[in-house]
């Protein structure tokens, strides 16, 4: 008799911790952020990286993936700060050429089929409008090799 109720409490203790096992590995999955890594660049632009990279050393230049808007320019007007910087906020270019002192040259978006559509003509615009504003030339690219790459340093 004994030992059944051994056995009996053995089985209930297994399955408080088994329950308590679930219950914890369920808190910590709750608790966790729902991110991955990936890639900083997709094969195309990295294709293109590869290339750029090539001219940009030969001229001592550095190359800066990803770069924000908001940290290539700021809103000169404090009275609408909040409206210009919340249209720069959440935008980004796909390359910046500067040189070892981070003092920016130029900076490049690689554009393909996905900038046709009208909505994306309109940021383009809006992106190419703020460049200009800013005083820094946007160049934009679509199909590339290494002569059109070597065209976009011409200046440099």
């Amino acid at each position: 008799m004994k030992n059944h109720l051994d056995l009996g409490l053995c089985l209930c203790i297994i399955l408080m911790i088994i329950i308590a096992v679930i219950f914890l590995i369920q808190y910590f999955k709750a608790r966790a952020y729902p991110y991955r890594a990936r890639p900083l660049l997709t094969k195309r632009e990295y294709k293109f990286y590869v290339l750029l990279r090539e001219e940009a050393y030969k001229r001592g230049l550095l190359i800066c993936p990803k770069i924000g808007l908001k940290d290539l320019m700021e809103v000169t007007d404090k009275r609408h700060y909040m409206k210009y910087f919340a249209k720069i906020s959440q935008k980004h270019v796909d390359f910046v050429i500067c040189d070892e002192d981070f003092q920016v040259y130029f900076a490049l978006e690689l554009d393909d089929s996905s900038h046709d559509t009208e909505k994306a003509k309109e940021k383009d615009l809006f992106k190419d409008r703020a460049f200009k504003a800013a005083g820094i030339p946007l160049k934009r690219i679509r199909d590339f090799d290494e002569a059109s790459v070597k065209k976009l340093f011409r200046e440099y």
